[in-house]
């Protein structure tokens, strides 16, 4: 009977020991997360996620890690993320929207949207066409107006494949011929329009271009999105000016297929208590950004039916080909 009841006490102790073990690495985070940024240092998906990942260290107690993987617009950092365990431990931040129609605009195999687990979004963010004060054009139709006066004399820049080729539209619709100049980051976009690099120059709002424009340093000529421009309520947008292409940028989180839905949900619930947080709504909305929660079913959606409109514009900007 002693026996027995030693033995019971025994498996107890071995079961609480190895139980309580299994369940400490079980549990997330147990160790850092990297957040995995497509695009380079400096720019708004660099400091937007950097943001971010000061208040996810406080309410995940891990560190978090931000790592920048610039190139192709977003298509290094997603194959270098669907390399990587399906286990929240790496969590692609940034315009998921541009970084999934880049392979589309690029010519090669786009990604298998089946593949990635949609966490939440954070942020749509307008996108604005700028140019320095000294050109002989102040308003978004006296560029027009110029530009057709002026074939294969502007330079015209963007760090982001998908403005780029709604500028493009509006070349084909204008019968427009314009050099374009592609940069890794807003940053760097913004420097060549303040340095006078290019003529004119897309970035989104809240970078260094945009803040300048509200210092009255550059002319915003027009909104290539379809809403309003913060601090510019009164810059008129593509869809108001009748054009067939807007930008759509919509800023979030995304992980591995495969990832156990109770991480994927942590993530999103801690995105969403973060994003409540005064300092960060505040710190947004001054960059020039409009901080928005959406849960992984409507970030889903939106960049689903974003992508469906792709090849409408592709087709649209080979006559600038042909």
């Amino acid at each position: 009977m002693r026996r027995g009841i030693f033995s019971l006490i025994a498996v107890f102790w071995v079961w609480s020991f190895l139980g309580g073990s299994l369940l400490a690495v079980e549990k997330y985070p147990s160790r850092p997360i990297t957040f995995l940024v497509p695009f380079g240092a400096g720019g708004i998906s660099d400091v937007t996620a950097r943001l971010l990942a000061e208040k996810f260290k406080v309410e995940l107690g891990q560190p978090i890690l931000v790592m920048n993987k610039p190139g192709a617009s977003g298509i290094l950092a997603l194959k270098y993320a669907l390399t990587q365990k399906a286990d929240g431990y790496t969590v692609v931040v940034g315009p998921a929207t541009e970084a999934l129609a880049s392979p589309y605009f690029q010519g090669v195999e786009p990604f298998d949207i089946k593949e990635l687990s949609f966490v939440a979004s954070h942020l749509p963010q307008e996108r604005v066409l700028f140019t320095t004060l000294d050109k002989p054009y102040k308003t978004f139709q006296e560029f027009i107006e110029y530009a057709k006066k002026h074939p294969d004399q502007i330079p015209v820049g963007s760090p982001t494949q998908w403005p780029l080729e709604v500028l493009k539209s509006i070349a084909v619709k204008e019968g427009l011929k314009m050099k374009f100049v592609v940069f890794k980051s807003g940053a760097e976009a913004s420097t060549a329009i303040l340095g006078k690099h290019v003529d004119l120059c897309e970035t989104g709002t809240g970078t260094p271009a945009f803040q300048a424009a509200r210092e009255g340093k550059l002319i915003l000529l027009v909104n290539l999105g379809s809403e309003t421009v913060p601090f510019f309520p009164e810059a008129k947008n593509l869809k108001q000016l009748g054009y067939p292409f807007t930008t759509v940028i919509e800023y979030g989180m995304l992980v591995r297929t495969g990832t156990p839905e109770d991480i994927r949900k942590k993530l999103e619930d801690t995105l969403r208590k973060v994003l409540n947080d005064t300092d960060v709504k505040e710190k947004m909305i001054n960059m020039g950004l409009t901080p928005r929660f959406l849960d992984g079913k409507g970030f889903e959606k939106i960049v689903t039916e974003v992508l469906k409109s792709v090849p409408e514009l592709i087709k649209y900007n080979k006559a600038l080909q042909e």
